[in-house]
């Protein structure tokens, strides 16, 4: 498997261990029986992955076709993002904190992509 194709499947895996997290959220957000809470994490939790998947292809372009301008796009994606935020606590009646908590289950998806990835490099070692 060539090395771009390595780092995506990476890269996938953390998206998909993001989304398991903020699925179990959503599910123990129903014992708050409040919209606000559930909304706040499907939002925040949606924000993160768009963001993590939006910067990972720039990235993919920098790194791998060396196409350099498409840095740019990181500063067009952050302002981008912080007009989402913006709107979404501006118009929509989200808890804050469920918010908050949502946009970081993207730290558990990558600490739990990182163990796979060392468990499957140690199996492959000791293959």
């Amino acid at each position: 498997i060539p090395a771009r194709q390595r780092e995506i499947h990476k890269l996938a895996s953390i998206e998909k261990r993001t989304a398991q997290v903020l699925a179990l959220l959503l599910v123990g957000s129903l014992w708050f029986q409040s919209w606000s809470i559930s909304l706040g994490l499907i939002l925040g939790g949606g924000v993160a992955i768009l963001n993590f998947h939006w910067l990972w292809r720039i990235m993919e372009k920098v790194i791998f076709e060396k196409k350099k301008i498409h840095g740019l796009q990181v500063l067009i994606k952050f302002l981008a993002l912080l007009m989402v935020i913006f709107m979404i606590f501006r118009f929509i009646k989200v808890n804050s904190v469920a918010f908050i908590i949502g946009i970081s289950t993207l730290l558990p998806g990558i600490f739990f992509g990182v163990i796979q990835e060392s468990l499957r490099a140690e199996r492959k070692g000791n293959g």
